[in-house]
């Protein structure tokens, strides 16, 4: 996704997350490789386990007459056989115990990056953390379905919480498990008893539901259908309408086999019978919270589910896998989300709320926009910006940071609103180059583009422009260090 030069150090704290939940390093397995491995391995431990259970069972059903004249030898078949299935049990519960914990310590990190001391933080640290992903994808390339596979996990987990907080604002959320744990004065309060019990209780489910919401395409079986038995079709090829539905179905099959069974419940770490009890219920309940995320936004439920499924759509359209993926596109995300809630799939009122979030222009997108001078004034010619905030007060108005000035690109410019009639997305905004004359436009494209093409000279101007190059460079990746 991103060179291993120029840059900065968070850059590269956010790159290195992506990577331990969809990375592909055989050095360092990531969260899917680990999924990738317990659907490799896990009908071979189910057998190994069966083997010995038939073997302990094989010798108890043994005719009395046969153990009484082997009593000392088959008692000591029997134990020796018990031990070898606790400690093939105890092998395999390791193993899950550290899937889970590793997927647990990613989420933490998550946190830390997306979330700070109050509500406005968290929305400043969110932006700056959902921005930068999106600005690791180059937009086209060969590699741009791998890179947009890889991006979309984290990027959709912080969606939904910022979707989760948005609502329990609203006083939308009536889910009586979430409300349990919640206290608006602790939310972010790391200390609080009642914010870690929220955190460990309904932000950790959200997040894990939300980042293995389809590890199920990571299972063999899947994956061969998808590329093959000779690994020759294409992973991201258009399937027909029953070959996606027996995806969909293998998907959901297997992903909530390994939510189950692949992570599970912790193991209490208290002694004391009684509080540790209370602790494995408590775990029990997260995990069935989490397991009816994963279902209902698969059965198309209206509610809570929703909460992970409306990112889930809307960041399909932002890292599509698609053949003919535009970023142009990008702008269609929440348009996709709004009409899921005309057809009804979708509540109205949730679709209202993650749209009033993300706004029509997503972060990331590169806009570009009429400038006004010191006195309010348009200037004839026009400038490149980059969306940098959630919680635009009117959807089609982002909040962007100006990358250039005076047509060169500036690191000293301040966050500002651009208002639909100066954006170049919108016909109006357009309309006003478009009748000037044609050379000042060709003569900004080429002070402002990276690679300008003199054959596009006689174009119009841009409807939108591709940061990803300009991010790429490490003075331009500190798009938050002013704010307005």
């Amino acid at each position: 996704m991103l060179s291993k030069q120029n840059n900065t150090s968070y850059t590269m704290s956010v790159d290195l997350l992506i990577k331990a939940i969809s990375g592909q390093n055989p050095h360092s397995p990531s969260l899917y490789d680990h999924a990738k491995d317990y659907f490799k391995n896990a009908e071979k431990n189910a057998t190994k386990l069966k083997l010995i259970s038939d073997q302990i069972d094989k010798l108890y059903n043994r005719s009395e007459y046969f153990v009484k004249a082997n009593a000392k030898n088959h008692s000591l078949q029997i134990e020796k056989l018990k031990n070898d299935l606790n400690q093939e049990r105890i092998r395999q519960q390791a193993c899950r115990l550290d899937r889970l914990n590793k997927a647990i310590t990613i989420c933490m990190h998550i946190l830390s990056l997306s979330e700070g001391d109050n509500y406005e933080q968290t929305q400043y640290k969110s932006g700056k953390f959902l921005t930068t992903i999106a600005l690791f994808s180059p937009g086209e390339g060969k590699q741009l379905a791998e890179i947009h596979q890889t991006l979309k996990p984290a990027y959709k987990t912080v969606l939904s919480l910022r979707m989760l907080d948005k609502l329990m604002l609203d006083g939308t959320i009536q889910n009586p498990y979430i409300l349990k744990e919640y206290d608006v004065k602790q939310r972010y309060v790391p200390e609080a008893a009642n914010h870690i019990c929220y955190t460990q209780a309904v932000l950790m489910p959200i997040m894990l539901a939300a980042i293995f919401q389809d590890i199920g395409f990571q299972h063999p079986k899947l994956a061969t259908i998808l590329a093959g038995e000779e690994d020759d079709k294409d992973r991201f090829r258009l399937l027909n309408k029953d070959e996606r539905q027996q995806m969909l179905d293998m998907n959901y099959q297997y992903t909530i086999d390994y939510l189950k069974h692949g992570l599970g419940c912790q193991l209490s770490p208290i002694a004391e019978k009684q509080q540790a009890s209370a602790f494995s219920e408590a775990e029990q309940e997260r995990l069935d919270f989490q397991i009816s995320l994963v279902e209902g936004a698969n059965f198309s439920k209206l509610g809570t589910s929703e909460i992970i499924k409306i990112p889930q759509k809307y960041s399909s359209v932002i890292f599509s896998t698609k053949e003919n993926f535009s970023k142009k596109s990008w702008t269609n995300a929440s348009i996709l989300v709004a009409q899921l809630a005309v057809k009804k799939q979708i509540s109205s009122q949730l679709a209202k709320v993650f749209v009033s979030i993300v706004g029509q222009f997503p972060l990331g997108y590169g806009i570009v926009y009429i400038p006004n001078d010191v006195f309010g004034n348009e200037i004839e010619q026009y400038e490149y910006a980059i969306v940098t905030e959630l919680n635009p007060k009117q959807s089609e108005q982002p909040i962007c940071l100006p990358v250039s000035k005076n047509l060169v690109f500036t690191e000293f410019c301040i966050n500002e609103e651009i208002e639909k009639d100066r954006n170049m997305h919108f016909h109006k905004a357009r309309k006003k180059l478009e009748n000037r004359s044609q050379k000042p436009v060709s003569e900004i494209s080429q002070k402002l583009e990276h690679a300008f093409i003199p054959e596009h000279i006689d174009e119009p101007p841009p409807f939108y422009w591709e940061p990803h190059k300009y991010f790429c460079v490490l003075g331009n990746q500190n798009l938050w260090n002013i704010k307005a």
